[in-house]
C-alpha cells in the first residue's frame, strides 16, 4: 500500500488507529469537559439568582417601582406611604376617639362605608391621592413661574428632618432611616422624606403667595355683606330653655330604666306649659329678665339656668332658634316659644346690627415679665408673681408717661421683654386673629368688646413655664370682624375655584408598586 493511501485510510478511520483503551479515555474526557461546561453554566445561573434574590429582599426594585402616576410624575411606594400615613395620622386619631376607627387593626380590614364596602385603607389612600395631586399641581405651577424654595421653606424642611431625627433618638432607634421605616414602611428613607417635604413646602409656598395676592375692596365686601347679612349681623336676644326630656329611673337591681313614650310625652307637655306661662307673663308687661329669673328661682329641680341678654354674631347663633331670630319680620320685643326635639325655648328678640367695631384681625405688641421660679420648684410663689406684676405695672407707667407711640413701646419691649419670639422686633405679633393659638387670657384681652388701637393693659400668664405678666399694647386694627369674615369667605371661594382649575384633568393612576405601600 502506498503512503498516500495509508494516510487517507487513517483519516477515514473514526478511531484514527487508536486502541480501545485510548478511544474510551477520549470519550470520558469529552464527557467530563461537557459536564464542566454545564456545571459552570448552572453555577453562573444560580449565582445570578442568588444575587437577584438578595437584591429583591433588599427592596431595591420595590422601592423604585411606581405606586402612583400623577400627570406624568411617578411616585414611589415610599413617597405614597408618606402621604398615606400622614392622612392616617391627621384623620385616624380623631376618628378613633369617636370609636369610628380602631388604630390596632389593619385599615384594610375595617369598613369605612357600609354601602360601598370602602375600607379605611381605601379612604385614607383617597385622601393621600388628593393631597398628592394638589401638591403636584401647585409645585408644577410654582416651578413654571420660576419659584424656588425660600430660605424660610428650606429651613422648615431641615427642621422637620431634624425633628424626625430627634424622635428616632428619643425612641431608641439606631439612626434616622430605621425610625422612618418604622413610621412609614420599609421603602422610606431620608432621601425620600426630603423629596416629599421639598415638594410639600414648595406647594404651600406657592399657595400662600396666591392667597396673599387676593384682596377685596370695600365695595366687594359690602356686596358680600348684603348677601350674607344673617351670618354677619350681630344679634341681641334673651332666652330660657325648658327641657322636655323625662328622667330615667333605676329598678330594684340598680339597672337604668328609660322613660316610656307616655312619660316622655308628659314631660314635653309640662315643658310647653312652663314656656307658655313665661311668654304670657312677658307679654303681660313683666320684663323678660325678671320673669325668667322668677322661673329659675321657682324651679325645685334646679334644672333651669338664665344668663341674661346674649350678643352673638349670626353665624354662631344657636341653630335651634336661629331661623326665628333671622326672620326679616322680626321686631324688637318679639317673644315666642320655639320647639325643639327635646324641649322648648322661650326667646325674646332685642335687635340686630352690623358691628363696625369688633376686631377681626390686629397687630399686637407685648412685653413679657417672667416670675422667678426657685430651683427645684414647679411654679413661682405668690410673692414672685406679685413681683412680676409690679415690674410689669412699672413698665406700663413708664410707657404711659411718655409719648405713647408704637415706637416707644417697641423700645421698651426690646429692653425688658423676656419673650424670645418677639423681644427683638419690638414685641410685635402681626395678623393676630381669633384663631391664633395664644393662651386664652391673651386672646380675651385683644378681642374684648370695645377694644381699639392704642389700648394698653396687663394680662397674667399662668401657663407652665411661662408664669408672669404681659404688658399689652394694641398696635393696629387690620380689619373689623365682619370685614375679616367676609374677606376670608371670599378668599376661600376663590382659592377653591383656583385649585379646581389647577388640578382639572389630573388623576392618580395606581401602578404595580401600590402593593408595597405600608
Amino acid at each position: 500500500m502506498s503512503a498516500s493511501r495509508e494516510k487517507k485510510q487513517r483519516q477515514n478511520d473514526p478511531a484514527g488507529g487508536l486502541t480501545q483503551k485510548q478511544i474510551q479515555e477520549r470519550k470520558e474526557a469529552q464527557i467530563k469537559k461537557r459536564n464542566n461546561i454545564i456545571y459552570m453554566v448552572i453555577g453562573v445561573v444560580v449565582a445570578i439568582l442568588v444575587v437577584a434574590l438578595l437584591v429583591w429582599h433588599s427592596g431595591f426594585f420595590q422601592s423604585r417601582s411606581t405606586a402612583l402616576t400623577v400627570d406624568g410624575r411617578n411616585y414611589t411606594p415610599g413617597e405614597v406611604a408618606y402621604y398615606y400615613n400622614m392622612a392616617v395620622q391627621q384623620n385616624g386619631y380623631i376618628m378613633s376617639l369617636y370609636g369610628m376607627y380602631d388604630t390596632s387593626v389593619d385599615a384594610r380590614e375595617q369598613i369605612y362605608d357600609e354601602e360601598t364596602g370602602e375600607t379605611f385603607y381605601d379612604y385614607f389612600m383617597s385622601l393621600a391621592e388628593t393631597q398628592i395631586i394638589q401638591n403636584k399641581a401647585l409645585s408644577d405651577a410654582a416651578e413654571a413661574e420660576g419659584m424656588t424654595l425660600s430660605e424660610e421653606s428650606q429651613a422648615s424642611v431641615e427642621s422637620d428632618i431634624e425633628s424626625y431625627r430627634s424622635q428616632a433618638t428619643q425612641y431608641g432607634y439606631p439612626n434616622l432611616n430605621s425610625f422612618l421605616k418604622a413610621m412609614f414602611g420599609q421603602y422610606m428613607n431620608q432621601n425620600v422624606l426630603r423629596s416629599c417635604l421639598e415638594e410639600i413646602y414648595l406647594a404651600n409656598q406657592y399657595y400662600t403667595a396666591h392667597s396673599d395676592s387676593l384682596t377685596y375692596d370695600d365695595a366687594t365686601l359690602q356686596s358680600y355683606y348684603e348677601e350674607h347679612a344673617d351670618d354677619l349681623d350681630t344679634f341681641q336676644y334673651r332666652y330660657l330653655y325648658f327641657s322636655g326630656t323625662a328622667a330615667s329611673t333605676t329598678d330594684e337591681d340598680g339597672n337604668t330604666v328609660e322613660p316610656t313614650e307616655e312619660e316622655q310625652t308628659a314631660a314635653m307637655e309640662a315643658a310647653l306649659t312652663q314656656a307658655d306661662a313665661l311668654v304670657a307673663e312677658v307679654e303681660g308687661g313683666t320684663a323678660f329678665d325678671d320673669a325668667a329669673q322668677a322661673a329659675v328661682d321657682a324651679d325645685e329641680e334646679e334644672s333651669l339656668t338664665y344668663d341674661g341678654q346674649q350678643t352673638v354674631v349670626g353665624s354662631s347663633v344657636n341653630t335651634s332658634i336661629r331661623d326665628w331670630l333671622i326672620d326679616s319680620a322680626r321686631q324688637a320685643g318679639d317673644v315666642s316659644v320655639v320647639e325643639t326635639t327635646n324641649g322648648y325655648y322661650v326667646v325674646q328678640f332685642d335687635g340686630r346690627y352690623l358691628d363696625e367695631e369688633a376686631i377681626g384681625q390686629a397687630d399686637i405688641r407685648h412685653i413679657l415679665i417672667l416670675a422667678d421660679v426657685e430651683e427645684g420648684a414647679d411654679e413661682p410663689t405668690d410673692e414672685a408673681m406679685q413681683a412680676a406684676e409690679e415690674q410689669a405695672q412699672s413698665i406700663l407707667e413708664e410707657f404711659e408717661s411718655g409719648d405713647r407711640t408704637a415706637e416707644s413701646f417697641a423700645a421698651l419691649a426690646e429692653e425688658y421683654s423676656e419673650d424670645p419670639g418677639s423681644n427683638t422686633n419690638g414685641g410685635l405679633y402681626e395678623d393676630v386673629n381669633r384663631s391664633t393659638s395664644f393662651f386664652t387670657g391673651f386672646m380675651d384681652w385683644i378681642f374684648a368688646d370695645g377694644r381699639k388701637a392704642g389700648d394698653t393693659g396687663l394680662v397674667e400668664n399662668t401657663q407652665q413655664d411661662q408664669w408672669g405678666w404681659h404688658v399689652m399694647y394694641l398696635d393696629t386694627v387690620d380689619e373689623v370682624l365682619w370685614k375679616y369674615t367676609a374677606s376670608n369667605a371670599l378668599r376661600s371661594e376663590d382659592l377653591n375655584t383656583w385649585m379646581e382649575e389647577l388640578t382639572s384633568g389630573m388623576e392618580a393612576v395606581q401602578g404595580s408598586g401600590i402593593g408595597y405601600v405600608e
